[in-house]
């Protein structure tokens, strides 16, 4: 289930959560026309907020501006999600490796407990709570680089990243465990200091679950 949207005058960031988190559950369709009239109506603000929100959703890949055609939601093809998984693979490997070389036990013992969230939430199926503990996994993950700017980059590729997986859980919802093994993995080779490990193990999960998107994209061609 996407987030409740909850209206803050000028709070254009919100506006932009709210979309980015209805495209990423499939609520706004792939390729879908998005009404600013209609929308600012939905949500009860101004068209100003909302066309810099669509702009940033731009940046971040999640919608298009189509000349003379207004905005819609950008595609979401088997070319689409190859090119976004090759480029994710590399930034995510970086990022496990620098956790290993600059990661403190302060560091590991957070990300355990973002680890212990995801369990949980594979436990119930739960696919949007499993999603949003991969975000807090990455985010704290991510901090234990000690590097801002891969920081920076790893959470502007969230949205497309949490756009795949999403697709990829709604294929294996029954398999969200076999997934948790992933980053129990990945965890393992932290503590280990097991750079090249951690970084295999990444890329093992992120070609997993491209696969799976790109079995749910073919099921939903045919449907």
């Amino acid at each position: 289930m996407a987030i409740e949207f909850k209206a803050s005058k000028g709070l254009t960031e919100q506006i932009a959560e709210y979309l980015e988190s209805r495209i990423i559950h499939l609520e706004l369709k792939p390729g879908e026309r998005l009404y600013e009239i209609k929308l600012a109506s939905e949500m009860g603000v101004s068209r100003a907020p909302l066309r810099e929100a669509l702009r940033i959703l731009e940046m971040s890949g999640l919608v298009e501006f189509m000349p003379r055609r207004g905005v819609r939601v950008s595609e979401l093809s088997e070319e689409t999600v190859l090119a976004i998984t090759d480029v994710i693979k590399e930034v995510f490997c970086l990022a496990a490796t620098r956790v290993v070389e600059n990661g403190d036990m302060e560091d590991y013992e957070k990300i355990r407990i973002a680890g212990k969230a995801l369990e949980e939430y594979s436990e119930s199926e739960d696919v949007s709570g499993y999603l949003n503990a991969t975000l807090q996994f990455a985010k704290l993950s991510c901090r234990a680089t000690k590097n801002p700017l891969l920081e920076k980059v790893v959470l502007f590729l969230w949205p497309l990243t949490s756009r795949i997986q999403y697709a990829s859980l709604l294929f294996q919802k029954k398999n969200l465990k076999k997934n948790v093994r992933y980053f129990q993995m990945v965890q393992k080779y932290y503590l280990d200091g097991k750079s090249d490990m951690a970084a295999k193990v990444i890329r093992e999960l992120v070609e997993n679950e491209t696969l799976n998107a790109i079995k749910f994209i073919r099921k939903k061609g045919q449907s």
